[in-house]
């Protein structure tokens, strides 16, 4: 007989991941939501000074634009590490409901949530380092200034 504690129990490491890699998915929306409102409001500086060219605000967009990339990477990977681990619940359920042994096919299957974690989190650590640079060629131009 299948009880509803042990389907909770074994069920409760894929949940709290997919918890976990909510939080990171709402910092890196929030992050990603900025560097394309920056990015839009970059093009319209540019458009005001056009014909002329600013190759500090070009550089900057193309540095923005990068960012953005990498956070959509980034997004990506955490998303697909959520989905996995929704699988990972279902399976559990299913194993518990069924009475199989279904061991490989959850480890496999936390193993790859938590490398798209890993991946996500190195997307994330580039795009940090770049907005870092970023924000050291503004520092950069307001000493010129």
């Amino acid at each position: 007989m299948v009880t509803y504690a042990a389907t909770l129990s074994n069920a409760l490491t894929p949940i709290t991941l997919i918890s976990g890699v909510g939080l990171l998915l709402l910092a890196m929306s929030a992050r990603y939501n900025h560097t394309t409102d920056r990015v839009r409001q970059l093009l319209k500086e540019r458009k005001k000074i056009l014909p002329r060219k600013d190759s500090d605000l070009e550089r900057a967009i193309n540095l923005i634009y990068e960012r953005s990339h990498l956070l959509k990477n980034a997004i990506l990977a955490v998303t697909i590490s959520a989905a996995f681990s929704g699988i990972l619940v279902l399976v559990s359920i299913l194993e518990n409901i069924l009475n199989l042994k279904l061991e490989v096919w959850k480890s496999t299957i936390l193993l790859t949530a938590v490398i798209f974690i890993v991946t996500s989190t190195i997307f994330f650590v580039m795009e940090v380092h770049l907005s870092l640079k970023a924000l050291g060629l503004s520092i950069e131009k307001r000493i010129r200034s």
